[in-house]
């Protein structure tokens, strides 16, 4: 193991890409497999772990003291520790997933992705019809409805050329914000 610890020292004095390799090329094996065994208890995305044991392992690299120890069991801990972390955050999201998916499908039927883009859009409608024109929101709040000039349109009695101008003249009035900023979904 003092070897190990050379290495690190070295590794940390000069920054040369050998010494790393050669600590790499020593621990890799176990590494990847204490990854993939935590990944299978905690079922886990191995794609998301393995990039993360990569980046692990190269703090745990550069963070070693000689003081703490050996370098094998700091490494280890710091791979568990991290990997819980992802197994947290994973499953924390998952949760806030399925929970809002649940609420959000008993109450409208809706997938979680369309209630936020709706949610988006509807602020954006805020923001461009605070200073609108009469026949300008109208025709916004139209279009917003149906998604469709023609649509909006017919429903305002005018052609769908006008609504498309109207829009548009909101957004010129808005000169950071484009047309197809709020024209897509």
């Amino acid at each position: 193991m003092c070897h190990i610890k050379n290495l690190i020292t070295q590794y940390q004095k000069t920054g040369c890409e050998l010494y790393f390799n050669e600590i790499y090329g020593i621990f890799a094996g176990k590494v990847f497999n204490f990854a993939r065994k935590q990944t299978r208890q905690r079922r886990l995305v191995w794609q998301d772990v393995e990039s993360e044991a990569n980046e692990v392992f190269y703090k745990a690299v550069v963070t070693y003291d000689e003081r703490i120890g050996e370098f094998e069991p700091f490494l280890f801990l710091m791979l568990r520790r991290h990997i819980a972390n992802i197994g947290i955050r994973s499953l924390t999201y998952q949760s806030y997933i399925e929970r809002y998916s649940h609420s959000v499908r008993t109450s409208t039927g809706n997938e979680p992705e369309m209630i936020a883009i709706k949610k988006e859009q509807r602020q954006l409608l805020n923001e461009l019809t605070a200073n609108a024109t009469d026949p300008s929101r109208q025709a916004l709040i139209a279009f917003a409805k149906s998604y469709s000039f023609r649509k909006a349109a017919k429903q305002l009695g005018t052609s769908d050329k006008t609504v498309k101008n109207r829009i548009e003249k909101i957004a010129a009035a808005r000169r950071h914000i484009l047309l197809n900023d709020y024209l897509t979904a």
